[in-house]
């Protein structure tokens, strides 16, 4: 299940250097470091004398390494474009991240040659199913073994794997930067209020980066949306969730990756990621205090209840501050760009981690990004105007099935939502109909499988 904890932690801010541009001698070095917060207004006597499609530092900056920031890099440095992706920490592993890759993404990562490889190398599981436990009884409610030819399942890679992947394949190419450690703090604009770059620090060192287009793929919490000045519609969730990871063993039960557990006044997720279980706890939306008031107990009640041969292992867990809170949120924003600045993945709709689909929708993104902006970005005459409808583009494909995943998963939040404040256990009835005609279960997950859609990749990017 996706997740997008912002756990950022500033260092001071310091000299300012605005006049330096990548490439000279005491820009070689720069080690990461910190945070620079002040925004920059339109017209400064700095940004004046550039104007869109000049050439830049780079064509096209992209703030924040996630799923769509490192595959959206990849494929613009692959189709021969000069690409420079910001990421503020000092690695990729953030604790509770979606992991579950599905069939149209691994198929999208086959047509760039990439999908063998990363099963072959990097360490996953893969959930041939979506299986609801009640009353001791397992429902498969999708199965994935038909949803495609080659990749029938769901793999579930860490993106502490999948994303050092994506940035190694990134940096075969030579228009790829890396900067880790990179915050962004303000936006650059030109003399018309056109966005033409980024201010970041790294090293308590503020930089600055012109481009002719900014990408904002900073996750949920996005700051460059604040800064441009984005509405961002909370459309409601029901529900939050509790995080704990605990140990695979050996003997444990071989589960599907992708499991719910209705519990006595619990919903429980259990997620197989290789070395480890990885459990959520779903609260009401809202109830974090109480459930902290009561303490753990109630957590590892239900988890050794339902999941009797954790219990060795949930022994450990004896305070609730061993736990991470995500607050599950569905969140929308009209529109996704303005002039120089485009909004992608959580920046542009946060995904709630019903059916896991939040990285899916990321890459997806970035696939549709990449193909509509590249064009411009590889012709140093095409002007300002293309750029925008090619970035109109993006919204305009992206939106209606990001709008469709969102709806129902505000449906699918409602009725879990109602279970859990029922402390209902019963199975609802559609589930006998599952369980008594499994062609249900295998339709379901190929229409499942097919919501998520990713354009083949333009003949640019397989060139090379």
């Amino acid at each position: 299940m996706p997740t997008d904890h912002d756990d950022h932690h500033p260092r001071p801010g310091g000299a300012d250097d605005r006049d330096r541009r990548p490439g000279s001698t005491d820009d070689t070095d720069r080690r990461p470091g910190g945070a620079d917060d002040t925004d920059r207004r339109p017209g400064g006597a700095d940004d004046t004398d550039r104007r869109p499609g000049e050439a830049g530092d780079t064509d096209c900056v992209i703030v924040g390494g996630g799923p769509a920031g490192v595959v959206l890099a990849y494929l613009l440095a692959r189709g021969g474009a000069r690409v420079t992706l910001l990421e503020s920490h000092g690695d990729f592993n953030r604790r509770f991240r979606g992991d579950s890759i599905a069939p149209a993404v691994l198929d999208y990562l086959h047509t760039l040659g990439l999908a063998d490889e990363m099963l072959a190398t990097l360490p996953h599981t893969v959930a041939g199913s979506f299986v609801w436990r009640a009353r001791g009884r397992a429902y498969t409610l999708a199965d994935y073994r038909r949803a495609s030819p080659r990749y029938p399942y769901y793999a579930l890679i860490p993106q502490a794997r999948f994303l050092p992947f994506m940035a190694g394949k990134a940096a075969a190419y030579p228009g790829f930067e890396l900067r880790m450690r990179a915050r962004a703090g303000r936006l650059l604009h030109d003399g018309d209020g056109r966005v033409n770059g980024v201010a970041y620090t790294e090293d308590g060192v503020v930089h600055e980066l012109r481009a002719r287009l900014v990408v904002a793929a900073d996750g949920r919490n996005s700051k460059l949306r604040a800064l441009g000045g984005f509405t961002a519609t909370e459309l409601g969730a029901s529900l939050d969730v509790l995080w704990h990871a605990v140990p695979r063993g050996p003997d444990d039960p071989a589960l599907s990756g992708l499991q719910l557990v209705t519990a006595p006044g619990a919903l429980l997720a259990v997620l197989n990621q290789d070395t480890t279980w990885q459990l959520g706890y779903m609260i009401a939306a809202g109830s974090h205090g109480q459930v902290r008031e009561r303490g753990v107990g109630p957590i590892v009640e239900a988890f050794t209840r339902e999941l009797p041969w954790l219990r060795d292992r949930l022994s450990s867990l004896t305070d609730v501050n061993q736990l991470t809170l995500l607050p599950v949120r569905i969140t929308a924003v009209d529109p996704w760009y303005r002039p120089g600045l485009l909004l992608i993945g959580d920046a542009a709709h946060v995904i709630s981690p019903v059916g896991g689909n939040g990285i899916n929708l990321a890459i997806a993104d970035a696939a549709a990004t990449a193909n509509a902006i590249l064009p411009c970005l590889l012709d140093p005459a095409s002007p300002p105007a293309a750029l925008d409808a090619a970035c109109q583009e993006v919204e305009a494909v992206r939106r209606p099935p990001t709008d469709r995943e969102q709806r129902s998963q505000r449906r699918a939040e409602r009725a879990a939502g109602a279970r859990l404040a029922r402390g209902t256990t019963a199975p609802p009835l559609i589930f006998r109909l599952f369980d008594r005609v499994p062609a249900i279960a295998t339709l379901n997950g190929r229409q499942n499988a097919s919501l998520i859609r990713v354009p083949p990749p333009r003949a640019e990017i397989l060139r090379s």
